[in-house]
């Protein structure tokens, strides 16, 4: 007889989702209470997300420097768009750098504004799109999303 597995993490997971889903959420009365489960199978959908992709955001910042470091090589002006953008981490700097060079694009018609527009904010405006899907069934329990079992 094959020894017994331990279930996975996903697999716990799973379960928890499943018991709150049909076992907690048809009983309960409360209305704060059927939130906050709602909220927790969200925060268990995400947890499950998590597990299962790839930690990205050292490959988002670096390919935000990427584009960044670019940009400077072809437009050596930006340089002084970027003085004293700093910040804790490296992905706050690398952030606070593309803020300042989309902001300093939205006012100007240089080449170097258009640069900026056609090659940092489309890998933003992905990045943001990826980490919004990423981060969407904990953000839509929150937001009151209905679920499969009403009462």
């Amino acid at each position: 007889m094959p020894e017994a597995k331990r279930p996975t993490v996903d697999e716990v997971l799973a379960g928890a989702l499943h018991t709150i889903e049909n076992q907690l959420l048809p009983n309960l009365e409360d209305t704060w209470a059927r939130a906050a489960a709602g909220q927790l199978m969200g925060t268990l959908e995400y947890a499950r997300v998590l597990l299962a992709g790839d930690e990205n955001v050292d490959a988002q910042v670096d390919a935000v420097e990427t584009v960044v470091g670019g940009l400077l090589h072809d437009h050596p002006e930006l340089a002084a768009v970027l003085e004293g953008s700093e910040g804790e981490t490296r992905g706050f700097t690398a952030l606070e750098r593309a803020s300042r060079l989309l902001s300093h694009a939205v006012a100007n018609d240089s080449e170097a504004a258009e640069a900026i527009r056609t090659e940092l904010r489309p890998l933003i405006v992905q990045q943001a799109t990826d980490n919004l899907n990423e981060t969407m069934t904990m953000l839509m329990a929150f937001g009151g999303r209905p679920r499969r079992v009403e009462h």
